[in-house]
């Protein structure tokens, strides 16, 4: 009896170590468990890491760029009259793209300058300052609405500063003068909008075709002068479908690069079908234009 009792705790004491071989095992088995879960954390991880292509990558530049910008809406005239009425909306729209460019794009607000009814020293001045400051790695955009005028015997186009009178052009601004400036500031890309009677008359080129389908660091590449404006040699009118359509396109644009001349395309038509105006895009001559475009860069 006393042998079966030793024999029977034996095989209690050998199922015990069974038992614990087992669950050793089962640890054992644990721990791969728990190891492929740590593979697949680790995996990812490594998907996570991933991380989204910078914008240096993108343009394939060697450093990300400083966009500037020149922002002027002339609404109210000093000598304003029958000839030269003060205007509702470029001051308005002036704003709008302001807000736009700073809260949804890579425009930091203190490269950006908003002229509000300026007269014709301090768009000059302000031309002269960014001549000193853009470098050639950065990037600019001009804005304009107001009024404009086109001497056509004399093939002369102009901006009208709050300071204008509509029978004397001494405080008009040529657009040869603005085109001076905007081959004198060294940036890398240059983009002129312009939404102001006789704007066509900047440039000569029309519809750069085919820039578009071009990926973005082949745009970006070559430096570009380029202008887009809401009519040719004809007035445009106050209550502008041009700006309109350039805020609206900017402002629900969901890609992150965004050339100027798909802001063309965009705008294009809907203009022609919904204002007098026709809306043009080209090279501003004799002005640095290598054949590249002006990116507008989404923020993140």
């Amino acid at each position: 009896m006393y042998k079966k009792v030793q024999i029977l705790i034996l095989l209690m004491t050998l199922i015990g170590h069974i038992g614990l071989a087992q669950t050793y095992s089962g640890r054992s088995n644990s721990v791969a468990v728990d190891y492929s879960t740590e593979k697949r954390g680790g995996e990812a991880k490594i998907a996570t890491s991933e991380k989204e292509e910078t914008i240096k990558e993108a343009l394939r530049s060697s450093s990300e760029p400083t966009y500037h910008a020149l922002i002027i809406g002339v609404s109210n005239y000093e000598y304003a009259g029958a000839n030269l009425p003060n205007l509702d909306k470029p001051t308005k729209d002036a704003e709008e793209l302001y807000s736009v460019l700073t809260t949804k794009y890579n425009f930091e607000p203190k490269n950006v300058t908003l002229l509000k009814d300026p007269d014709r020293a301090t768009v000059i001045d302000t031309f002269h300052g960014l001549a000193d400051i853009v470098t050639e790695k950065d990037n600019l955009m001009i804005f304009y609405a107001g009024h404009g005028y086109y001497d056509k015997p004399k093939d002369f186009g102009y901006w009208l500063p709050s300071d204008a009178k509509a029978e004397s052009t001494a405080n008009w601004i040529p657009n040869s003068t603005i085109k001076d400036y905007i081959s004198a500031i060294p940036s890398k890309h240059t983009l002129l909008i312009t939404d102001a009677c006789f704007g066509g008359s900047i440039f000569k080129t029309r519809a750069v075709g085919g820039m578009s389908q071009m990926k973005v660091h082949e745009l970006y590449k070559d430096r570009s002068r380029k202008a887009i404006t809401s009519g040719s040699l004809t007035e445009v009118p106050d209550e502008s479908f041009f700006v309109y359509m350039l805020i609206k396109t900017l402002d629900e644009n969901e890609f992150d690069y965004l050339p100027a001349s798909t802001v063309f395309s965009r705008i294009y038509e809907p203009v022609m079908n919904n204002a007098p105006t026709v809306p043009q895009f080209g090279v501003i001559q004799g002005a640095g234009d290598e054949g590249g475009d002006f990116i507008f860069i989404r923020r993140k």
